[in-house]
Formats: C-alpha cells, sequence, structure tokens
C-alpha cells in the first residue's frame, strides 16, 4: 500500500493545477492517470495564462490577432485585435508542460488503467486500482466530465452538458489560413470554430445542450469544407464537456471534484481550461488550508464560479434557442465589451457587466 498526504485521479490541467500547488506547500502527492490524448479545441484565453503558476510560451502555436464572427457564413465580421485574446495550443503539449511543472514541484505520476473500488471513513480514502493501493487523507477526482471516481462515489449523477467535435486539417490542405473564427449556427444550438495552429487548423463543432442528435464525423466534414475548401480531416474526437457544476456535488466524502468532473466548464463558449485550473487550484488551496474539513473549504471557494456557470447556463440557452436575433445583438452591442473584458483576463460575467457599464473588481 503506498500511503501519501493526497491522491489526485487526473493529469489534466485540473489534476496538474491541483499537484503543482499542493507539491509545492511540501504536501506529498500521488498522481494517478491514464495514458489518453485529450481532445480541446486548445484556446488558452488570458485569464488562464493569469491563474498558471508559470508560462507556457514554448507550447503556443498561434497569438491570434483577428477574430472573425459569422452566423452560418452569413452577416460576417472581421475584427483586427489591439490585445490578444487567447494564444492557441495543443492540447496533449499543454498537459505534458503542466505534469512536468507538477512533477518538478515533488507531485509523483503513476500510470494505471483501472480503479476497481474506492473506500473511505472519516479520516482516510483508499483506491484500489490495476497497480496497487493507495490511501490518503484527501482524494481530488479530476478524471473528466464521464467521471469514474464520480460513478463510483455518487453513481449515476452526470457533470457533462455540453459536446463537442473536433478534427485537424493540414494548413496545405485548406484554400485559407483563417485568423480564430466561430460560426455561430454552424450546428443547432452551437457553433463552429476555426483555430489556426501553424502546421494545420483546428476544426470543430460545439453544442451547448447535449441532448437529442449530436453533430457527428459527417456534420463536421461538411462544415469545414464549406469554412476551408476541403474535408481531408484527421484525428476527429468527439468529447463530452462538464458544464452542470452547479446541479451536481463538488465533494463526496473526503473526495474532491475538479476540472470536468466538477462540470466547471462555462457553457456558452465552452471554455473549460480555465475552470479546470481554478477549480484545481481551489481543490489544492482548501486541503492547504484546511486539513480537517477541505471539503466545506473547497464548497465556499467555488461559490463564486458556480454562480457564474449557472448564470451561464441560462445564457447560453436563450442565446443558442434565438441564435440569429441574440447574434445581432453580439454583433451591434456585446462586442467591444465582450472583447475588450476577454482580452482583459475576464470571466463572460464580468465582461457583460462592462457593457453595463459596471466596475469590475
Amino acid at each position: 500500500m503506498t500511503k501519501t498526504d493526497v491522491v489526485i485521479v487526473g493529469a489534466g490541467q485540473a489534476g496538474s493545477a491541483a499537484a503543482h500547488d499542493l507539491a509545492a506547500a511540501g504536501l506529498r502527492v500521488v498522481m494517478l492517470d491514464k495514458p489518453q490524448n485529450k481532445p480541446c479545441a486548445g484556446g488558452v484565453t488570458v485569464k488562464s495564462l493569469r491563474r498558471l503558476r508559470f508560462s507556457v510560451n514554448e507550447v503556443v502555436r498561434e497569438r491570434p490577432m483577428q477574430l472573425d464572427l459569422s452566423l452560418n457564413h452569413w452577416r460576417p465580421l472581421h475584427w483586427q485585435l489591439e490585445k490578444g485574446m487567447c494564444v492557441l495550443v495543443e492540447r496533449h503539449e499543454l498537459d505534458a508542460l503542466c505534469l512536468k511543472k507538477a512533477r518538478e514541484a515533488g507531485a509523483d505520476y503513476r500510470l494505471i488503467k483501472q480503479i476497481t473500488a474506492i473506500r473511505q471513513n472519516d479520516q482516510q480514502v483508499t483506491l484500489e486500482t490495476d497497480i496497487g493501493t493507495f490511501q490518503a487523507p484527501w482524494l481530488i477526482a479530476a478524471d473528466g466530465a464521464h467521471s469514474p471516481v464520480r460513478r463510483l462515489l455518487v453513481g449515476g449523477e452526470k457533470a457533462s452538458g455540453a459536446y463537442a467535435i473536433e478534427a485537424r486539417l493540414a494548413r496545405d490542405k485548406a484554400s485559407r489560413y483563417p485568423g480564430m473564427q466561430f460560426d455561430f449556427n454552424a450546428t443547432p444550438k452551437g457553433y463552429g470554430w476555426l483555430f489556426p495552429k501553424d502546421d494545420h487548423i483546428n476544426v470543430g463543432l460545439y453544442v451547448s445542450q447535449s441532448g437529442g442528435k449530436l453533430p457527428g464525423k459527417a456534420e463536421l466534414k461538411a462544415y469545414v469544407k464549406r469554412a476551408l475548401g476541403s474535408d481531408e480531416v484527421t484525428d476527429v474526437s468527439g468529447y463530452p464537456l462538464g458544464t452542470r457544476m452547479p446541479y451536481v456535488r463538488l465533494t463526496a466524502g473526503r473526495a474532491l471534484f475538479a476540472g470536468d468532473a466538477a462540470g466547471a466548464c462555462e457553457p456558452l463558449l465552452g471554455e473549460g481550461i480555465y475552470g479546470a485550473i481554478l477549480t484545481g487550484q481551489l481543490a489544492a488551496q482548501s486541503i492547504i488550508e484546511n486539513q480537517k474539513d477541505a471539503g466545506k473549504t473547497y464548497s465556499e471557494l467555488c461559490s463564486e464560479w458556480v454562480r457564474e456557470i449557472h448564470w451561464l447556463n441560462r445564457i447560453a440557452s436563450l442565446f443558442y434557442a434565438t441564435t440569429p436575433l441574440a447574434y445581432g445583438g453580439l454583433h451591434h452591442l456585446l462586442r467591444p465589451s465582450l472583447v475588450e473584458g476577454y482580452a482583459a483576463g475576464l470571466t463572460p460575467l464580468q465582461s457583460m457587466r462592462l457593457m453595463r457599464g459596471a466596475t469590475v473588481g
């Protein structure tokens, strides 16, 4: 049996963020992860960059300075940005860098295939895995929208709500090399995206509510063909996004859920990296500050982001139910405040407050 201070399941953005802070604070940390690539459009916003404890410059593929919007290729808007809203990365490269930084801080990393059982009492959590048994006072579950840890501890409660399908199109196959582009209504209740990444373009379709028929490879290829003149995509992958944070449990005994496992992805545009980093860091902070009742502290620290996700779910439902009308508002009213807010490192709701002339603290 391996005994440690904290066990973290998952080594993506949430898991690595938590591991880095815990190890840097002197706690013994074991990270358990399955070998896999995590699909992601790879847009790292200014607010995400500010939360990270280190630079990610070495894995940045592009720093887009043009934002293109359209209503399914109609009523296009091309906007030159004075300040960048985000940087574009390959998710597996970003994850590898963040895992490296966590290990450099002192976190232990183990590859597993399966967790077979989880037991806990009022003092310890015990995980049975295919490579052995691990025990710690606290567990952080950062293992995705379909979290196996959540299934074992809570049952059928799901943190997922949105859905995306993405692929790569080689740059030499495309009719043009786009700026950062969002095509609203390219798919029902969602949008299509084009993210340039040097030698290829990351392409995808986002659906804000995953009920009903979801876009598949055929729909994605049709979108890319129309947008870039070729459907010769590779590495197609569909995946759920955890956007239900206000409606699911954030803790289960001595387990804290983070990232997509906590439903921390914002549902308006489907940005998940910020919520993952934020909740990973807050989970670590809770354990560092309150070893006796970290779960209570974690719920309190997450309350502001929970409220934001709650309101963004409502806004997303309205926006994607009335996209043609809502796009007009985006085009004429929200555009300056949203772009200015994102460039300043604000959250979506903080950016909307700018539109109303409110002060953002």
